[in-house]
């Protein structure tokens, strides 16, 4: 991994821990599919102006218009949907945990249906990563909720099931789309989805309800900042390094939406997040195969 794809590791990570926090704020003034299709929708009309700012962005988006189609189902529309579900009732850093469970089913994704191998140091790095996600889902960390009840278990299996979603996403993106560029991949499968959840978005609208102006913040910058910018800077990681290694980027986000849910909307923050946090970066540490020696070099 290079020191510019380090740089673009750690800023997608802060802008996508932001996305869990944007959804604890938005989600209960807009209700989940009004606020997840206005993100797609939001998200869809900031690339279209890439698109039309520059040919090049839009060169491929016809010609892979089937694939560009099912990266924005399965890792925009339906995983955003899936977690405005999970939103209602769980936590930003919890959202964040659960979210980290995307690097082990993109690595059984590519080992199974396509011919990526992992080394064994990457298999480690992934081990340690669920363990640093089982520390971090303690009875203290859902604010005394039993994770064995109904109500629990329900919201997070959307936020897993959204996590399969973005695994296969990443995998279609490295194996179907190598000759089109981030931009063109970001911009077409958003373009494709804002199309097809536009309707929602019109019929799910709370139409005659008060909207704070915090919520309209939230729905815009998970939109533009957290979807548009951030896809594009994850689909430039995925051609560089590769769907596995681009995907643990979500073993690190749990550690800036635990602080940032902390610290913005008073959520839980003890000594099993902090303790699983450290686990986590070092887990990703050995599934990125980063070798500080060869970054001071570089």
């Amino acid at each position: 991994m290079s020191n510019r794809d380090l740089i673009i590791f750690v800023t997608l990570s802060f802008m996508w821990s932001l996305s869990f926090i944007f959804y604890r704020i938005g989600v209960p003034e807009f209700g989940s599919l009004a606020f997840a299709s206005l993100r797609v929708v939001l998200a869809g009309l900031t690339m279209l102006v890439f698109v039309l700012l520059k040919k090049k962005n839009r060169q491929g988006i016809r010609e892979n218009w089937k694939a560009l189609t099912l990266v924005g189902m399965f890792s925009a529309a339906i995983p955003f949907i899936l977690f405005a579900f999970s939103a209602r009732s769980v936590n930003a850093g919890v959202l964040a945990v659960l979210n980290a469970s995307v690097p082990m089913m993109s690595g059984f994704i590519s080992s199974t249906f396509f011919k990526d191998k992992l080394s064994r140091k990457q298999i480690l790095g992934l081990v340690i990563g669920v363990i640093g996600v089982i520390i971090l889902m303690s009875e203290s960390l859902f604010g005394g909720q039993s994770a064995s009840s109904a109500s629990a278990l329900l919201p997070m299996a959307y936020a897993l099931l959204a996590c399969v979603g973005y695994a296969a996403g990443a995998n279609i993106t490295r194996n179907y789309l190598e000759k089109v560029s981030p931009v063109a991949i970001t911009a077409g499968s958003l373009i494709i989805a804002s199309v097809i959840m536009l309707p929602v978005a019109v019929y799910e609208f709370p139409y005659g309800k008060s909207i704070s102006f915090t919520a309209w913040v939230a729905v815009i910058c998970i939109g533009v900042f957290s979807t548009a910018i951030a896809l594009i800077f994850m689909n430039q990681l995925i051609k560089s390094i590769g769907p596995v290694r681009a995907t643990s980027i979500t073993l690190v986000i749990p550690i800036f939406a635990i602080i940032l849910g902390y610290l913005l909307l008073g959520e839980a923050l003890d000594t099993p997040a902090i303790i699983g946090s450290m686990v986590i970066l070092f887990g990703t540490y050995l599934s990125l195969e980063l070798s500080f020696k060869k970054m001071l070099k570089s």
